[in-house]
């Protein structure tokens, strides 16, 4: 039961968007900027946003050279170069949107351990650079071995090492933030705690109501930003979750190294965060047991990022874990984020593929079509 005021001021909106990660708060700014008078409300399922926006490990980074080299065996060589142009604008349009203090945005540039297992990879390092001359103004890999001694990793194990300048680490919660008031500020509606159901749609409007809540939202239009967790909303869009497991280390005195690094074709990647480490990945090693929408962590993928500390990246050096935790990411065959009409006033876009930080601000603005 309502009053006068709520149904008149709370309950209809012109663009329902149902998930308040970076996908969904990207895509109501850019509504909010082409149309500064749509009415928007974002629902959110969590007190904070679901999924991976607010528990990745802080990347802005569009593909390491070995997981790029996988793509391109996936999807040819084409439709790997317009990926990566798609993570790209994305990353260069949110740093313009926000600015580089309101990401916590560093740029260490990036770097790939490669072990015996792929260090063939380096002979590929010009055609990729090739490849990708268009896209970056200089060469975006080179090979440097020097620096496996400067950061202190086993050069037992780590064979050689690949450095981009053009990756940088961001601070996560500063740059969610930064969003979340932004969209705000523009007059965006955000309620958590949420979990969205779509009851009905017709020609002119989608009918909200949530599993915890009495209280129902209609709207002219609706967008699934949710990734991950698109198919409990629209069932017939089938989304593979991943669940994403990472570990942070009690700071570590005299840490030799700073930026974002990758291992194994983008599974592992680790970063400083000032004097600590953050580690995340081994997806790789239960596929099948991490293609889950549960958080939670695992203790034989836990273990793993441990002896990895131990072995390849702090050799010989004592550290101590503090946090763990896991994120939920939206996973497809190609990589390929897609935008899919469901209805005249549906329309649902997902599957950044582990790439939401540099893929959102891309796909949000083609979202954005459609909302406003």
């Amino acid at each position: 039961m309502y009053s006068i005021w709520e149904k008149n001021s709370f309950t209809h909106y012109d663009c329902i968007i149902i998930g308040s990660g970076i996908l969904g708060l990207s895509t109501a700014i850019s509504i909010k900027e082409r149309s500064p008078s749509t009415e928007i409300l974002i629902l959110e399922r969590g007190t904070l946003p679901s999924g991976a926006s607010t528990k990745n490990a802080g990347f802005a980074c569009f593909g390491s050279l070995t997981e790029i080299l996988s793509d391109i065996k996936r999807n040819g060589e084409s439709e790997t170069v317009s990926l990566v142009e798609k993570r790209w604008k994305g990353i260069n349009m949110l740093r313009q949107r926000l600015g580089d203090e309101k990401m916590g945005l560093l740029n260490y540039g990036g770097s790939e351990l490669l072990k015996e297992n792929n260090i063939a990879a380096l002979d590929e390092i010009g055609h990729v650079n090739h490849l990708l001359r268009n896209i970056f103004d200089s060469d975006t890999f080179v090979a440097d071995e020097r620096k496996i001694n400067e950061f202190g990793f086993n050069k037992d194990v780590v064979k050689s090492l690949v450095f981009s300048p053009f990756e940088s680490q961001i601070d996560t919660g500063v740059m969610m933030r930064s969003l979340i008031a932004m969209a705000q500020s523009k007059g965006v509606m955000i309620i958590n705690n949420y979990d969205a159901v779509i009851d009905d749609y017709s020609a002119n409007t989608v009918k909200v109501s949530a599993k915890n809540s009495g209280v129902t939202f209609t709207s002219n239009k609706l967008i699934s930003c949710s990734n991950a967790f698109t198919s409990s909303i629209l069932p017939q869009i089938m989304i593979k979750p991943g669940r994403g497991q990472v570990i942070a280390t009690k700071p570590v005195a005299g840490l030799q190294f700073k930026g974002v690094f990758h291992m194994d074709e983008g599974y592992y990647y680790f970063r400083n965060y000032g004097e600590r480490i953050i580690f995340g990945g081994g997806r790789n090693l239960d596929f099948t047991g991490e293609e889950t929408s549960e958080f939670g962590t695992t203790d034989m993928i836990i273990e793993s990022l441990k002896d990895i500390l131990r072995e390849v990246i702090l050799p010989g050096r004592e550290f101590e874990v503090e946090m763990t935790w896991s994120g939920i990411m939206g996973f497809n065959e190609s990589k390929l984020p897609e935008i899919i009409q469901i209805s005249d006033n549906i329309t649902a876009g997902f599957c950044c593929n582990g790439m939401g930080v540099a893929l959102a601000s891309y796909v949000a603005e083609q979202l954005s079509e459609s909302g406003s």
